[in-house]
């Protein structure tokens, strides 16, 4: 049965330069890089605020 499928394919499949992951792996890490500078950002101004015996966002 393999072999009726393999002799109807006409030839390899040709994949589009729309499916490269690289694009969509470049995003995701700058979005991670920026949800993580904003969250210690955050953290920075929580650590300020204490010190100068401001109120707590947390």
């Amino acid at each position: 049965m393999l072999a009726l499928i393999t002799a109807r394919i006409p030839g390899p499949a040709v994949e589009s330069a729309d499916r490269d992951p690289g694009f969509l792996t470049l995003v995701f890490a700058v979005a991670r890089t920026l949800r993580v500078g904003a969250e210690s950002a955050f953290a920075r101004r929580c650590a300020l605020a204490r010190s100068i015996g401001g109120p707590n966002p947390l």
